[in-house]
This record gives structure tokens, C-alpha cells and sequence, in this order.
């Protein structure tokens, strides 16, 4: 009850008030179990509108854990509260691979004969409850199935699992492709089960703590007949929510981060990168930042190419609103960070902007877009891929 991190928290800094704070959210929580305070819309919504950035939790000199505090409370007023009607069920669209693969194509066929710039230019997008959405989806590569092993490609060192999410496999495969060959190229073949699922961490932010751990259990069992040494996500979102699967389950993973993984191994001597002569911003998502704490690793990788000029965004210590599914149920304010950002991304002027998870990638590039600045968006494994040499 400090309050040292009220200055570090997103949605106290834009409102000034305390029941916007991590030291008021508690406060708020304790009233409701005190029964002293009665879960009302108000009291909901200032509950609602945290990001779960964490940012207060790794500055807290006592280490309260705020993240599980807000877990619970969620999943306790979760109880009894009527399911909102959405346009589409994020959840849903998380745990379904066929309906993801299916939208996606849609998505895809969309860009492809124009139709999605026709339904914006229309007015039909937005007449049908879905602007946000279209906002955000990129445009994409024709979707395609993984294959359940892909091996080394040089002396082999090992096998790992790839963890390739929901939105990551449906709006990025990319990354995961580009995971794919660099560990290859290093000496790691990768298995890809069919059997995993969506990491649950937007269930177990919006208070679904029971599907979160059943989604959690199936992944763990996907992995557990693999003889691997690592599960690696491209996702640090989905990685420290990886990471925290004892806590919800009992059961572990041995999962890291793609940038953490690459940054720890030996590389073979035959890999070489070609020159880049261009200036490159990092963006440092919260969850690298205050849950795995490994902010520096993609710094580590993007050195390995020669003549690029690499940056640290200036606010990283800041969330950029893309929370999860934040970015669609609370636009105002996810908007409103956004914005710092590109003020930011304005002001050091880069080539290229690099982040290592997929939905502060795509509320960003959004932004970006909407903004018309000259800038490309990609993970630093895309960057690194496109200039190997093998």
C-alpha cells in the first residue's frame, strides 16, 4: 500500500485516479472481501480498464504478487456475471484451429480480390460491428498446416517444441515459419504437436480460470511425450503465460522465449548475416519486460547483423494498450497509449520497428497505418531470417 507504483502504472498516468492505480484496484479488491463494497458497474469497470502490464509488480519493493490478486478477483466477480454478446467470441476464435484456419483464409481471399478495401470504403465493415477488428487484422499469407517434425538442417544438438499459439498461427505465421528455420539452422529440429491449443492467457485474464486450466493441462500433455529441452513460443505474451502454468495447473513446461532461447545457444560458425544499413526501433512488450524479464535478448540477436542501427523505443518502460484483447474491449484507452508510441516512433524516425509479441505487433502496426507512417512492423526472428546467410 506504498504506493511507489502508482508512477509506473498506464492507466493511472492518463487519469490521475486512484481507483485507476494498482494501489486503488487492491483497495478495491479488499472491499469486496471485506464485504464492505458491493460489485457495481462502477467498481467492475476500474477492475476491468488494469492491463495487466505489470509494470507495478516488477517495481513493488514487497513483491506483492498483483498479478494473481487481479486473477482471482476476476475470476470471482466472474461468477454469476452474464456473458457479454460479441460480433465474435475472441475465446472462442482462440481454441478453435478449424475456425481460425477457416477466417483466416477468409481473411486472406479478402485481401486477395479486394474485398475487404471494398467493404471499408463501403461503410459495410463498420456497419456490421467489425471496423476494430478489420483495423487490426493484417494482411496475411495463404494459411497453411504444419508439419509435425522439421528437422536440423546442419550437426544436430537437439529437439524442441514450437508453441504456435492461437493468433500467431492464425495472423502470423510468419514468425513461426521464420522460428522454424533459424532453429534449423542452428542444429535444433522442431516438433510441432497437433494436439497443443491456445496458451489461456486471455481466459485467465478475464477471469475463466477453469478453462484457462484445462486449456494449460492440454498443452502440458501435448509436449510431455516429446523428448525435447525446450517448448519455444514467438509470443512473449503467450511465453510468460507459458511460464506461470505450475502456479495454475502444479504442472511445468520447459518453455522459452524464442529471442532467449537463440540468445543462449552456440551458433554454428557457418551462419553469417548480411549488412542492413538501417536504423531499427525496439519495442519492448510488457510481458518481456516485467514477467520474463528478458527485455534485452532481442538486442543480443539484432547485433549479429551487420551495419544495422538498433534502438531501444523510447517509453518502452510503458505498455502500448494492446493487452490481450484489451486493444478490442477498451479502444479509448488502449488508443490513447497507442498514441504515445507513435509519438515516440515519430520522434526517433526508424526504418523498420521490431517486437516480440504478436498483439502489441498488430495493435501497433494498426496505429501505424492509421497514421500513415512510412514504417515496417516484424518480429526480430523475421528480421534476423530475411538477412541469414546459411
Amino acid at each position: 500500500m506504498c504506493g511507489l507504483c502508482l508512477p509506473h502504472c498506464p492507466t493511472y498516468a492518463k487519469t490521475q485516479n486512484e481507483a485507476e492505480s494498482p494501489r486503488g484496484r487492491i483497495s478495491l479488491i479488499l472491499g469486496l472481501a471485506n464485504g464492505h463494497l458491493q460489485a457495481d458497474d462502477k467498481l467492475r469497470a476500474h477492475l476491468d480498464s488494469c492491463l495487466l502490464c505489470r509494470a507495478c509488480e516488477a517495481k513493488c519493493p514487497s513483491k506483492v504478487q498483483y498479478g494473481e490478486i487481479m486473477d482471482a478477483a476476476r475470476s470471482a466477480l466472474k461468477q454469476g456475471r452474464p456473458k457479454q454478446e460479441q460480433r465474435i467470441n475472441i475465446e472462442t476464435l482462440a481454441t478453435d484451429k478449424q475456425l481460425q484456419r477457416r477466417e483466416a483464409t477468409r481473411l486472406w481471399l479478402a485481401d486477395k480480390t479486394g474485398l475487404r478495401a471494398l467493404g471499408r470504403s463501403l461503410g459495410i465493415t463498420k456497419a456490421l460491428g467489425l471496423e476494430r477488428l478489420e483495423q487490426l487484422a493484417p494482411c496475411i499469407d495463404r494459411p497453411h498446416d504444419w508439419l509435425t517434425y522439421y528437422p536440423a538442417k546442419t550437426e544436430k544438438k537437439g529437439d524442441v517444441g514450437l508453441f504456435i499459439g492461437c493468433f500467431s498461427d492464425m495472423f502470423d505465421q510468419k514468425t513461426l515459419n521464420d522460428s522454424i528455420t533459424l532453429l534449423n539452422a542452428c542444429g535444433y529440429g522442431v516438433h510441432v504437436p497437433t494436439a497443443q491449443t491456445c496458451c489461456g492467457a486471455l481466459h485467465q485474464h478475464k477471469g475463466e480460470s477453469k478453462q484457462a486450466a484445462q486449456l494449460a493441462q492440454q498443452n502440458i500433455d501435448a509436449f510431455a511425450q516429446l523428448d525435447i529441452s525446450a517448448v519455444i513460443s514467438s509470443a512473449t505474451g503467450c511465453g510468460s503465460h507459458l511460464k506461470e502454468y505450475q502456479r495454475i495447473t502444479g504442472n511445468s513446461l520447459p518453455a522459452c522465449d524464442i529471442n532467449a532461447f537463440l540468445s543462449q545457444i552456440e551458433w554454428p560458425q557457418t551462419i553469417q548475416f548480411t549488412s542492413l544499413n538501417k536504423k531499427v526501433a525496439v519495442h519492448e512488450p510488457c510481458s518481456q519486460r516485467n514477467v520474463l524479464k528478458q527485455s534485452d535478448t532481442p538486442y543480443t540477436l539484432l547485433k549479429r547483423i551487420p551495419a544495422l542501427e538498433i534502438i531501444s523505443l523510447s517509453g518502452n518502460e510503458q505498455c502500448c494498450g494492446a493487452a490481450g484483447s484489451y486493444m478490442i474491449e477498451q479502444p479509448q484507452m488502449a488508443d490513447s497509449l497507442r498514441d504515445d508510441k507513435l509519438k515516440a516512433i515519430k520522434a526517433a524516425r526508424p526504418d523498420i520497428l521490431v517486437s516480440s509479441n504478436i498483439g502489441c505487433a498488430l495493435h501497433l502496426a494498426a496505429g501505424i497505418k492509421a497514421a500513415q507512417i512510412n514504417l515496417e512492423t516484424l518480429h526480430p526472428i523475421s528480421l534476423l531470417a530475411r538477412q541469414i546467410k546459411i
